[in-house]
C-alpha cells in the first residue's frame, strides 16, 4: 500500500484595515502639516497674516477635535462589533482626555499668540514659537495615527484565525480561534464600504463568548471565502492524516502477522496425546544469519490470555535459521494451552530493546 502524498501547509495571510481608514485618520494632520509648511512661504513670512489665519482656523479645528475626543464613551452593546468599539473607547478614554486637553491648550496658545501679535510688533516672536510647537504636535499626531492603523493586524493561518488590535503604548488585545471551532462567518458593508470595497468580518466560534473581528478590512467577501477555503483544507488534511494513520496501523498489523508466521513456523504439534505422555513441539525459527534470539514455550492448563504467569520451557538460544524441538510435560488430563515465544536480541551496546514475538494460543488435548 502506497502512502498518501503529503501536502505543504498554506502560507499565512495577513490583512490590515483598508487604506481609506488610514486616509481618514491622517487627513487632518497631513492637511495641518501642509498648511503650516506653506504659510511661511506666503507674503509676510512666518509672522505674516497668513500664518495668523492658519493658526486661527487650526485652533477652531483643534477645538472641534477636543470636543469629539472628550465625549463620553457609549454604552457597550450586544453585537460583537459594538462591544469591541465600546470597550476600545472605554480603555482609551483617559488618553483621549489628555489629547483633548493638549488640543485645547494648543488652540488657546495659538489664539493668544495671534492676539498679542496684533497688540504689539515685538510680541510677534510668539507666533514663531507657536508655529514650531504646532508643527511638532501635528507631526506627532500624524505618526500616532499611522502607527495605530498599522498595529491592527488580522491573520489567517492553516489552522487558526487571529485578530490583534493595539493602541500605541496603551491597549493590546489578541483574539485567536481554531478553524475547527468556526461556526459562522459573516460580513457587512455600509454605503461607502460597498463603493470603496471595505467592511467588517465577524467570525463566530463554538465555546467562545467573544467573536473574532476583522474591522474595516478590504474585500470582506473575499476574506470570508478565504476562511471557508482554509476550513475545507483543514478538514481535507485531517481526513488525509486519519487515512494515513489507518494505513500505518494496517501496515503494522500485516507486518506483525507476517513476522509471526514467517519467523515462527510450526512443524509438528499433536492435536491430542495420551496421559501421561509429554507433548512434543517442533518449529522453525527464520531470522537473519547474524540475528541472535531465544525461543521457548509457555504452557498451562488455563488460558494464556489471562495475563498471568505460566510455566515455561528452558529457553533455546541460537542465531540464524534453526529447527527447535522441546518437550512439554502433561501433568493432568484436559486441555493444555501453548504459546511459542521468540525474543530477538538487540546487538550489545546498541541501546535498542529486545523484541518479543509470539504465536497465537494453541491447544493440545491430553486424554
Amino acid at each position: 500500500m502506497s502512502a498518501l502524498p503529503a501536502r505543504s501547509l498554506p502560507e499565512p495571510i495577513t490583512w490590515h484595515r483598508h487604506w481609506i481608514v488610514l486616509v481618514r485618520a491622517i487627513a487632518l494632520p497631513v492637511g495641518g502639516v501642509l498648511t503650516l509648511a506653506v504659510a511661511p512661504l506666503l507674503p509676510g513670512g512666518i509672522k505674516g497674516v497668513w500664518t495668523q489665519g492658519v493658526l486661527v482656523v487650526g485652533s477652531l479645528v483643534l477645538l472641534s477635535q477636543a470636543l469629539r475626543l472628550s465625549r463620553k464613551p457609549p454604552q457597550v452593546e450586544q453585537t460583537p462589533l459594538a462591544q469591541r468599539q465600546g470597550v476600545l473607547r472605554r480603555v482609551t478614554q483617559p488618553v483621549r482626555w489628555i489629547m483633548s486637553l493638549v488640543a485645547s491648550g494648543l488652540a488657546a496658545l495659538a489664539l493668544l499668540s495671534v492676539a498679542l501679535s496684533f497688540a504689539s510688533k515685538s510680541l510677534q516672536v510668539l507666533l514663531v514659537v507657536t508655529y514650531v510647537i504646532w508643527l511638532f504636535f501635528i507631526l506627532l499626531w500624524l505618526v500616532l495615527n499611522s502607527v495605530d492603523w498599522r498595529n491592527d493586524i488580522y491573520v489567517l493561518t492553516h489552522d487558526r484565525i487571529i485578530d490583534q488590535v493595539r493602541f500605541p503604548l496603551l491597549y493590546d488585545q489578541r483574539t485567536e480561534a481554531r478553524l475547527d471551532q468556526v461556526q459562522n462567518v459573516r460580513y457587512q458593508q455600509g454605503f461607502w464600504g460597498g463603493i470603496l470595497g471595505f467592511g467588517d468580518v465577524t467570525v463566530e466560534t463554538a465555546g467562545r463568548t467573544q467573536a473574532v473581528l476583522f474591522q474595516q478590512v478590504p474585500n470582506p467577501m473575499e476574506i470570508q471565502r478565504w476562511i471557508f477555503e482554509r476550513i475545507d483544507q483543514l478538514n481535507e488534511r485531517r481526513a488525509q492524516e486519519d487515512a494515513t494513520k489507518r494505513q500505518d496501523q494496517l501496515t503494522k498489523w500485516f507486518s506483525a502477522y507476517n513476522t509471526l508466521t514467517g519467523r515462527i513456523e510450526i512443524i509438528s504439534l499433536p492435536e491430542s496425546t495420551r496421559f501421561p505422555r509429554p507433548i512434543h513441539v517442533e518449529w522453525w525459527i527464520n531470522t537473519q544469519p547474524t540475528q541472535s534470539y531465544k525461543t521457548w514455550v509457555a504452557y498451562d492448563s488455563v488460558s494464556l490470555a489471562e495475563g498471568q504467569s505460566h510455566p515455561e520451557t528452558d529457553p533455546f538460544e541460537s542465531t540464524g535459521r534453526r529447527r527447535v524441538h522441546q518437550i512439554i510435560p502433561a501433568t493432568s488430563r484436559g486441555d493444555v494451552y501453548l504459546k511459542i515465544w521468540l525474543r530477538l536480541l538487540a546487538p550489545a551496546d546498541s541501546g535498542q530493546a529486545d523484541e518479543d514475538l509470539a504465536t497465537r494460543e494453541l491447544t493440545v488435548r491430553v486424554e
